[in-house]
């Protein structure tokens, strides 16, 4: 390898705005990128990186063509290409051998100088994950990170990328959630989303989104959930339209299921502060999951800052005053009236409006809009958006009585049967939470509308016995 440590800058803001990875990069950034290349050369043959080895450059080709020899695949190479960006980013040993099948000329990028220009210059961080995204899932990629295989491309946000993937070693599908370089440069966007993985990791309901593991790789932040089978409630009503009022019931009871179980002091007195219609996820057979927790608190924590979806914030919220779980009962509230209506109940051109709106005005009556709600659900709605959180309803077992009598079927799983069912689980009881063992019965039983009632015996022999 010979390395030239300067380039000539004319030629290379010649060259660097022809190639396809930088059409939209501002002439400033390009001039500052090229201020930190260096010049490479290889001859013929050489090897530019060792499989097992860490790399040190992201290289841009100038001149000539490469081979990159990769999981027993071989993919070629040549000028405007990059290659060795992955462990670059990462640090860690390269996974693939790159081999200059002519001579080569490359503009080289260190890993140091990378990461100052995406801290630098949000295009540039956008460009990186653009081409992390390629990487990732694509046909000149690794389509891996670490045990998990990369299938394609679930979604997209303002923060993140969403990939579905197989889990190789216990061959389950997951959901991988990358944290684009734009904002995995700000350190408190970068500390949300791990906080968000370590709030979800905490809390196992059936109707709350399961967090697997974090990964920290590539200069980004990963986390590997489980894959849902379903789409959100805005999906939903976009697509098929507005709910009736049964599936509302049923769908705000699972997810009051979810928020009594988070805010529970023993759980972590979790505060979500996203509830909305595209953070809750419905399958096909009517199970519901809870996601998105990048800004949840706890109880007793005063936020720096005042966050959420205008549309569906307390003005509590609205007015900087002390807040705590009933924000999310409030936004449950809103969450049902746009399930049934289509559409939240303060809409307007100006933000402030909207504003003024959730702190003075009384929303329309959800009853004169939709012919035929049942009773309790009216009533929930109409109670959880009042004003004041203290008039505002927040009995977990009140709201639950309320969606109860408008739910579809019956409440009771053997009532169209001729027969009691009674079962008895015998379990050692060396070292398990018998108490919170007992509750976490309890979820799933009211999940799947059960009636029931529960007894347990504590033995000698450490047993414990449930009669359902």
């Amino acid at each position: 390898m010979i390395k030239q440590d300067t380039i000539d800058s004319e030629s290379a803001l010649v060259f660097l705005p022809g190639v396809k990875l930088f059409f939209n990069l501002e002439n400033t950034v390009i001039s500052h990128l090229a201020d930190r290349m260096c010049m490479l050369g290889f001859e013929a043959g050489e090897q530019m990186i060792k499989e097992g080895v860490p790399g040190e450059y992201m290289m841009l080709i100038r001149q000539g063509s490469v081979k990159v020899c990769l999981d027993q695949k071989t993919i070629d190479l040549g000028k405007g290409d990059v290659v060795g960006e992955m462990s670059m980013l990462s640090g860690k040993p390269s996974k693939a051998d790159v081999i200059a099948e002519t001579d080569v000329e490359v503009l080289a990028l260190c890993r140091e100088d990378c990461r100052e220009l995406m801290a630098q210059h949000a295009s540039f961080a956008q460009l990186m994950t653009d081409l992390m995204k390629s990487r990732m899932f694509g046909p000149k990629g690794i389509n891996r990170l670490g045990k998990y295989k990369i299938l394609d491309q679930l979604g997209e946000g303002g923060m993140s990328v969403v990939y579905n993937a197989i889990d190789t070693v216990l061959g389950r599908e997951v959901a991988i959630k990358m944290l684009k370089y734009e904002i995995a440069m700000q350190d408190d966007f970068r500390r949300r989303f791990r906080q968000e993985a370590i709030t979800i990791a905490q809390l196992k309901h059936p109707n709350i989104l399961h967090v697997i593991e974090t990964i920290e790789d590539y200069s980004t932040e990963f986390i590997v959930m489980e894959k849902l089978d379903g789409y959100d409630l805005k999906y939903f009503i976009q697509h098929q339209g507005v709910f009736s009022g049964e599936q509302t019931c049923d769908v705000i009871h699972q997810v009051a299921l979810a928020l009594e179980y988070a805010s529970n002091p023993r759980n972590g007195g979790i505060i979500h502060r996203d509830i909305k219609l595209a953070n809750i996820v419905l399958d096909d057979l009517g199970h519901v999951k809870l996601m998105d927790f990048g800004i949840a608190i706890t109880s007793g924590t005063i936020p720096d800052n005042y966050e959420g979806t205008l549309s569906y914030m307390a003005p509590e919220i609205l007015q900087k005053k002390p807040f705590d779980y009933r924000i999310d009962i409030y936004a449950l509230g809103i969450t049902a009236y746009a399930m049934l209506t289509g559409k939240t109940p303060f809409v307007a051109p100006k933000m402030e409006t909207i504003i003024a709106q959730h702190i003075n005005e009384v929303p329309p009556d959800v009853e004169t809009m939709v012919e035929g709600i049942p009773e309790g659900l009216a009533e929930f709605i109409r109670r959880a958006l009042i004003k004041d959180p203290d008039k505002r309803i927040s009995n977990w077992n009140e709201i639950q009585t309320l969606l109860a009598s408008g739910r579809a079927g019956s409440d009771d799983l053997l009532a169209n049967t001729d027969m009691d069912m009674a079962l008895v689980v015998k379990l050692k009881t060396h070292g398990i939470d018998t108490a919170l063992l007992v509750k976490e019965i309890e979820q799933v039983l009211k999940i799947h509308h059960a009636s029931y009632e529960l007894e347990t015996v504590d033995r000698e022999q450490q047993e414990l016995d449930f009669t359902l």
